[in-house]
């Protein structure tokens, strides 16, 4: 983003042309981003089960919860220089570290079993792709990287009758990435299963695809019955997924048995397909669905509003907004739009990787902690967060890879010394690192799989009530119909 700036305060939004991943495309609410810190509902006080409460009494009760049973530290966003800081806690007060995966990545995860890669290390290769069928992923809604997508279909798609990038959008209600889609297909809800069954005996039985493997016991008929699709209709979905290739499926959440149509069209470790990072670090472990376990949870301001714990443990919760609804025992204030000096590691679904790091324009809001923060009160010990970043930033540097995207593209290659780049990031510049290979991940599927989807996250685009979204994004995406109304979506 580039942010004006008039007496010290945001006052204005826009896109970045030079940016490699987003060309300048945001969303809605990137464009009035700037108005949340005086939203109604910005968090400005310590909350203990709705009465107002102290910075001093919610330390207090975490390090009481820390002498008498588990802990778990919830990361939304790992990968930051924060998510350090929150590992070496929990390492040094025998806590636990544990993530809550963004859904877009928890739908990666049936390659990660599949392969042995993390699936946080895993990703779509989008600029490569020929054809996207789409389960019910909100592609044209901020999925992803937001503008990532809504880049690739202006340049590639867009007012277009025979499109470079087709997207087939498969879903039961007309939402607006399948008004906007090459082709809307509407089939039964929760059928989907049940037509990827259908699609794997078309293109196995008619060698669309040279892959071999096990094929669902559902027949092509009763693939049919369960959608509300004709065999006909399947089978000509097959035939165009088959026929301008690299074709790539997205689901919004973990399906295993959508996810294996990947496996049969050869888009694993493939260009235009499912591909593998460089750095393949080690895979976050999420929150246990089970968490009777944990005396306490603490959840990051990065962990959504609508991830919600099944547990009795003692909550505390941080966020910047307060979405309402919230069973957490303690709401602790954060830090909000630019009030954060932050890094940004590559965001989810990307298939390179990159690195950016965020100023604090503003000063943080009085009142306000980061996680980071508090922990620190608790142990001296812990590293500090603009430290970890220089030593990030260091690490980039000397391994001479990437290039450094600001007004112009320079090669890391070429950068004098490590304070220069690290300036460069300061001042708004991404590190890009480079283009993905393929890679042989290898898959052996002995059975078909079977739908197991199990996310506690809601898909934003439907669920995010309107009150955390400032006055001029709520009027854009309304108007623009990026957001439907509430009538429509439940038709």
């Amino acid at each position: 983003m580039r942010v004006r700036m008039a007496a010290g305060w945001p006052v204005g939004i826009s896109g970045v042309r030079t940016d490699p991943r987003t060309k300048g495309a945001l969303c809605p609410l990137g464009f009035a981003t700037q108005q949340l810190n005086w939203h109604p509902q910005r968090l400005r006080e310590v909350r203990h089960r709705g009465r107002a409460a102290s910075w001093g009494e919610a330390q207090a009760a975490l390090e009481k919860t820390l002498n008498e049973g588990r802990v778990a530290i919830v990361d939304g966003r790992p990968g930051r220089a924060a998510s350090t800081v929150l590992q070496a806690f929990a390492k040094n007060r025998n806590a636990c570290y544990r993530t809550a995966l963004a859904p877009e990545t928890q739908a990666l995860a049936p390659y990660a079993e599949w392969t042995g890669v993390a699936a946080s290390t895993l990703g779509y290769d989008l600029e490569n792709v020929k054809t996207i069928v789409s389960f019910g992923a909100s592609l044209l809604d901020g999925w992803g990287t937001p503008g990532r997508f809504t880049r690739l279909w202006s340049d590639k798609a867009a007012g277009q009758a025979d499109p470079q990038l087709r997207l087939i959008q498969i879903e039961a209600r007309l939402s607006h990435t399948a008004a906007r889609a090459w082709r809307w297909m509407a089939i039964r809800e929760g059928s989907e299963a049940e037509l990827a069954a259908g699609l794997a005996h078309v293109l196995v039985d008619e060698q669309l695809v040279s892959a071999k493997g096990p094929l669902p016991f559902a027949t092509l008929e009763e693939a049919a019955a369960q959608t509300g699709l004709t065999t006909d209709a399947i089978r000509e979905l097959a035939h165009t997924m088959a026929q301008r290739q690299p074709t790539l499926v997205i689901t919004p959440e973990p399906n295993p048995a959508v996810a294996a149509l990947n496996v049969l069209l050869g888009t694993v470790g493939a260009p235009g397909g499912i591909v593998a990072k460089r750095k393949n670090s080690d895979s976050p472990v999420e929150l246990e669905n089970n968490t009777t376990p944990y005396r306490a949870i603490v959840l990051d301001s990065t962990v959504p509003w609508d991830f919600v714990p099944g547990t009795n443990a003692e909550v505390f919760r941080f966020a910047a907004w307060d979405g309402g609804g919230s069973t957490a025992d303690w709401l602790l204030p954060a830090p909000g739009f630019l009030e954060e000096f932050t890094d940004i590691p590559t965001a989810p679904t990307a298939a390179i990787e990159s690195y950016a790091v965020a100023a604090n324009l503003i000063p943080q809001a009085e009142g306000t902690k980061t996680l980071a923060q508090l922990l620190a009160k608790i142990d001296a010990n812990l590293p500090d967060v603009e430290k970890v970043i220089h030593s990030r930033c260091e690490e980039l540097f000397q391994a001479k890879r990437g290039t450094i995207f600001a007004a112009e593209a320079m090669p890391v290659a070429k950068i004098e010394s490590a304070a220069k780049l690290e300036e460069q990031l300061r001042s708004g510049a991404v590190w890009v690192g480079e283009p993905p290979r393929a890679s042989s991940l290898k898959i052996a599927l002995k059975d078909w799989p079977t739908a197991n989807a199990d996310s506690r996250f809601d898909d934003w685009a439907t669920s995010w009530s309107l009150p955390v979204f400032p006055s001029l994004a709520t009027k854009l995406y309304q108007e623009s119909k990026l957001r439907e109304a509430s009538a429509r979506r439940q038709a």
